[in-house]
């Protein structure tokens, strides 16, 4: 919509289906030409210990999340290609950090902040597996209150 400013959300938590999220929510948030610039919001949900620990192992770090370090530097890893590309493109970026589950917060987010759009990124996991693991993304789209842009790995 023109002349209007348009609030855009990306999930992000620094995998590669994240990183091409945040490219298209970047890409959106900057197609909006004139005064009125469209802002970009990029949210990372904590999630437990086991969690961070089993992300730092796949990153192939060692870092110990009691701590916090390891979660800062999950979080900082996150963020990275957002900050970039958003100051490259000169978009307004405001950072997220939440603990919890992460399709509720996404969409209790999204509502708070009135957000438009929500770009999200998906493995693409099979019906069996999403049946029994549970989707952020399909969570996100059956249940946010604004349009849901689903990036493909």
């Amino acid at each position: 919509m023109l002349g209007v400013r348009r609030k855009i959300m990306v999930a992000v938590d620094g995998s590669a289906v994240s990183d091409k999220a945040v490219y298209e929510a970047v890409w959106l948030a900057c197609s909006q030409a004139g005064k009125f610039k469209n802002k970009l919001f990029a949210v990372f949900v904590k999630g437990d210990q086991v969690q961070a620990a089993d992300e730092l192992f796949a990153r192939g770090q060692s870092a110990q999340v009691e701590d916090g370090d390891g979660w800062q530097q999950i979080i900082d890893d996150a963020f990275l290609v957002v900050r970039k590309l958003a100051a490259e493109k000169e978009v307004a970026l405001e950072i997220l950090i939440v603990e919890g589950d992460p399709a509720t917060l996404i969409i209790h987010l999204a509502k708070k902040h009135d957000i438009d759009l929500l770009v999200i990124g998906s493995t693409g996991k099979g019906a069996m597996k999403r049946a029994f693991l549970g989707s952020v993304s399909a969570k996100v789209i059956e249940r946010a209150p604004c349009g849901v842009y689903v990036v493909r790995a």
